[in-house]
């Protein structure tokens, strides 16, 4: 699958986009799924709690806001491969993460949630022909295909695995 060309999406999408590396997308995103794995298994229980400024979201949070934002890009591919014509409104991370108590659960809990949801990502991202792939919709008011989309579903994860590496995990 070769990636979205620029008129695929809105300028504002390139960041996660270009977080991007190589053109196999399903690979990409099935290699997230252990590299979270991988990333959270020596995290200790101060660590899960952890944030690193007053504010910003601990660990946990985290990892529950990238698995919303997992479903609602899915969510919107599903909607444009579909051939919805409606504008797919936004929705407000902080908001979401401040109701969803990712506090009370365990890292592991979590990291399973995700690993479930890219896994039904996946599913349906294999299911989409050439078509629906090239199908432009609106997200927030942005132009998108939905292969930039399941670019963007990726880059977001890395640039959370990056957040989480470089403000987390200090030594």
């Amino acid at each position: 699958m070769r990636r979205p060309l620029p008129e695929e999406y809105h300028p504002s999408l390139q960041t996660y986009v270009d977080l991007v590396k190589g053109e196999n997308i399903i690979k990409i995103l099935q290699d997230q799924i252990l590299t979270l794995q991988s990333l959270l298994t020596d995290i200790s229980e101060e660590q899960e709690e952890y944030a690193y400024a007053e504010g910003k979201w601990t660990i946990k949070e985290v990892i529950g806001h990238i698995t919303d934002t997992e479903r609602i890009l899915c969510y919107r591919a599903l909607c444009i491969a579909r051939g919805e014509t409606q504008n797919l409104v936004s929705f407000d991370e902080n908001l979401f993460v401040a109701n969803a108590n990712f506090n009370s659960r365990s890292i592991y809990d979590l990291s399973h949630e995700f690993c479930q949801a890219r896994e039904g990502s996946l599913a349906l991202y294999k299911s989409f022909d050439e078509e629906a792939l090239n199908r432009i919709g609106t997200a927030n008011n942005k132009n998108c295909s939905v292969r930039t989309l399941m670019f963007m579903s990726a880059g977001h994860v890395l640039h959370h695995f990056k957040i989480i590496k470089t403000k987390y995990l200090l030594d």
